[in-house]
């Protein structure tokens, strides 16, 4: 098993934790990283840019001069995409960008990036993070106390909303509950930092 030192927010060493060398000590697969990851980047885009051929534009049901006669070239409608205020040709239309991949690349996936975060000594373990009212200052302590320098992500067993709010004012500070962590915030943080009660969970969900 793979141990581990757990922290308090005063950052001393308050016990050990062993983990599960299966989720914490994985191969890390770069491939399967830049696959869930591009998956997830464009789950989350909308998909709503969207643009009017000649037919859609109102207007332009009128041939605006007889074919012939004239000595101007030949024109059907004054919406066509040559002409000024016309359809647009292969613009973009609504469209679903999301897709999925199987279950068992993104479990993959998901141990590569805690696992990458073990190696390069980027994981932190606190015994318990919890605040008794929202306060920006208190959680600038915590963060001073553990020695944390850029962006951090802490995952908590559920929501906390005092610390929620005590943190959302932070620049790079991110806390979220154990359910909704993901490889792509994991890669995004310099640090990960796990309370000990959301552990079992993360675990229980990323076995192989």
């Amino acid at each position: 098993m793979l141990v581990l030192d757990v922290i308090n927010v005063e950052n001393i060493k308050v016990g050990e934790v062993s983990l599960n060398e299966a989720v914490f000590s994985a191969p890390v697969k770069p491939h399967l990283l830049h696959e869930v990851v591009v998956m997830q980047l464009n789950n989350r885009r909308q998909g709503t840019a969207s643009t009017k051929g000649r037919s859609e534009v109102s207007g332009g049901g009128r041939k605006p001069w007889r074919q012939k006669g004239t000595g101007r070239a030949r024109a059907g409608s004054i919406r066509s995409p040559l002409w000024r205020h016309g359809g647009t040709v292969f613009g973009p239309k609504l469209r679903d960008y999301s897709y999925s991949v199987p279950r068992a690349v993104r479990k993959a996936a998901m141990r590569s990036a805690l696992s990458a975060k073990v190696t390069e000594g980027d994981l932190i373990i606190l015994d318990r993070l919890a605040l008794e009212r929202p306060s920006t200052k208190a959680f600038r302590k915590i963060l001073a106390a553990l020695g944390i320098k850029g962006k951090v992500l802490f995952v908590l067993p559920d929501r906390e909303e005092q610390v929620f709010l005590s943190a959302r004012n932070l620049p790079g500070v991110k806390v979220m509950p154990a359910r909704g962590l993901n490889v792509y915030d994991v890669l995004l943080y310099d640090k990960l930092v796990l309370t000990q009660d959301a552990i079992p969970w993360i675990q229980e969900v990323w076995a192989p």
